[in-house]
């Protein structure tokens, strides 16, 4: 799942020549041993959720 998630995102990074989706800043990082994704110009941070942490999120958005 974790290598999933990082040819997802780097993919998607690459797509858009490797920028943030939040910021569109170009100083995005793969952090390898916390398997995120990370811009250095917002700060913004990509990560993979655990299932709990999906349904948390999935439960806050219904009740909008």
């Amino acid at each position: 799942m974790a290598n999933e998630f990082k040819k997802k995102h780097t993919k998607e990074i690459k797509r858009k020549k490797q920028e943030c989706i939040e910021c569109g800043g170009n100083n995005v990082f793969y952090r390898k041993e916390k398997n995120q994704i990370i811009c250095k110009d917002c700060g913004a941070v990509f990560e993979e959720l655990s299932p709990s942490e999906e349904k948390k999120i999935e439960k806050a958005h219904d009740q909008w």
